[in-house]
């Protein structure tokens, strides 16, 4: 585990070792989010096909992946909105 600051705007530095791993670079998008009381960061694709691959390896239809995908934005959209509000769920 590797220690890091919250700055005061809320800035967190991940090392770089671990944005080398995961391929991190200056102006990639991230989504953050709260799992279990942890906090999460997963690095998002530039390419949304990219973000597709493999997703096919599954017993649920494109009409159900399409209706998760578009669940999972507005959830995070939401989550968005409410935080620039001040707002916790």
């Amino acid at each position: 585990m590797i220690e890091t600051t919250v700055s005061t705007k809320g800035a967190v530095v991940i090392p770089a070792r671990l944005r080398k791993k995961l391929g991190i670079l200056p102006g990639r998008k991230v989504a953050v989010s709260e799992v279990n009381g942890k906090v999460q960061i997963i690095p998002l694709s530039k390419d949304p096909v990219v973000s597709l691959r493999g997703c096919l390896k599954t017993h649920r239809t494109v009409r159900q992946m399409i209706h998760e995908a578009r669940n999972s934005d507005v959830e995070h959209e939401n989550f968005l909105v409410d935080s620039r509000d001040g707002r916790e769920k």
